[in-house]
C-alpha cells in the first residue's frame, strides 16, 4: 500500500510534526568508528520527473553541492514481506527512457545527493581529509534536503511523493592484524571440502538477516548484516555492511507524514549501531575508542 508522505493532497502539515532526534542513552558510541560510507534514502512513486526538470532542483542545492555527474539508475531494492502473495511476473511499461541518476557532490566530494525517477538519497563518503560527522548531522542534512526536494516537486507540479520503502545503510572497512574484528566469525563452522588438489579455505563471508514486526505482528523492516573480506585490499580488510530497509508507515500503523518516516530512519540507525557492536570484538571496539 502506498502512502503519500509529504505536503499536498494528503493534507500533511510538516511544520506541525516533531522532527527532532534524541540519541538513546545506552546506544554504543565510538570516538573513531571505521565508517567509510553512510546513506539515508527513500524509494517512491508518484512524481513524473524528467531530466530537464532536475536543473531546477540543482539550483536549490548548488550552494552546498556544486559538482554534478550522471550515473545509471540503481535498481529497486524492495523488501518483500509475508503478506498477500504476488503471483506471476511483474512488468513495468515506461513512456520515456528511465531517468539517469543525477549525483550532486560537495566541493570535497564527501557529501552527496542522489536523485533518480524513483529514489532520493543523501550520502556521506569518507575522503582522506575527512572524519565521520556523526549521524545527527547526516540526519539533519537529509531532512533539509528531502524537504527541498518535496518543495521542488510541489512547485513544479510534478505530482505527489508516495514513499514505498526507506533505508539506512552503513559500510565499515576494517583493516586488521591477527584476530578478525567480526565477532561472529569465531562461531562460524570451518567447513572442510574434500576435493582433488586439497583446496584450502581462502576466506569466509557471513550474513545475517533480521525481520522486524510491529505490535500487530505485521512485518515492516529488515536488517541485513554482512561481513566479508575485501579480496583486492593490500592488507587484511573486512567490510562490515549493515542495511536497514522497509516500509516506514507499517512500523506503528502511522498515518503519512515526515515525522513517522524520520522515526523509522532513527530506528534503523539505532538497530545498525547495536548490531555493529554485537558483531565486532571488544578488542576491535577498544581500538575505535568505544566510550559507552
Amino acid at each position: 500500500m502506498l502512502r503519500t508522505v509529504f505536503a499536498g493532497e494528503a493534507g500533511v502539515n510538516m511544520g506541525d510534526q516533531p522532527l527532532t532526534y534524541a540519541r538513546a542513552a545506552d546506544l554504543p558510541l565510538f570516538q573513531n568508528p571505521p565508517v567509510t560510507d553512510v546513506s539515508i534514502a527513500v524509494q517512491f512513486r508518484g512524481p513524473q520527473i524528467r531530466a530537464v526538470d532536475l536543473g531546477g532542483l540543482r539550483s536549490r542545492l548548488v550552494d552546498r553541492y556544486p559538482q554534478v555527474e550522471e550515473a545509471p539508475p540503481l535498481s529497486r531494492q524492495i523488501e518483500q514481506f509475508n503478506r498477500t502473495p504476488r503471483l506471476g511476473i511483474e512488468f513495468e511499461f515506461l513512456d520515456r527512457p528511465p531517468l539517469p541518476m543525477v549525483i550532486l557532490r560537495s566541493d570535497d566530494g564527501s557529501r552527496l545527493v542522489q536523485i533518480q525517477g524513483d529514489r532520493f538519497a543523501c550520502a556521506w563518503r569518507k575522503v582522506p581529509s575527512g572524519t565521520y560527522p556523526r549521524y545527527s548531522e547526516l540526519r539533519e542534512e537529509f531532512l533539509k534536503n528531502v524537504q527541498i526536494f518535496d518543495s521542488f516537486v510541489t512547485d513544479m507540479k510534478l505530482g505527489h511523493i508516495a514513499v514505498t520503502q526507506a533505508e539506512v545503510s552503513y559500510i565499515n572497512d576494517i583493516e586488521y592484524e591477527g584476530e578478525r574484528p567480526d565477532a561472529i566469525y569465531r562461531a562460524a563452522p570451518k567447513w572442510v571440502i574434500e576435493a582433488p588438489g586439497n583446496p584450502r579455505l581462502a576466506s569466509v563471508s557471513l550474513a545475517q538477516h533480521l525481520t522486524f514486526t510491529n505490535d500487530d505482528s505485521v512485518e515492516y523492516a529488515r536488517l541485513h548484516v554482512l561481513s566479508e573480506p575485501i579480496i583486492e585490499a593490500t592488507s587484511p580488510t573486512i567490510r562490515v555492511s549493515l542495511v536497514y530497509r522497509g516500509e516506514p508507515y507499517e512500523r506503528g500503523g502511522s498515518t503519512p507524514g515526515l515525522a513517522p518516516l524520520m522515526r523509522f530512519i532513527d530506528d534503523g540507525h539505532d538497530h545498525i549501531v547495536r548490531a555493529f557492536a554485537a558483531n565486532t570484538t571488544e578488542h576491535a571496539q577498544k581500538a575505535w575508542g568505544r566510550i559507552q
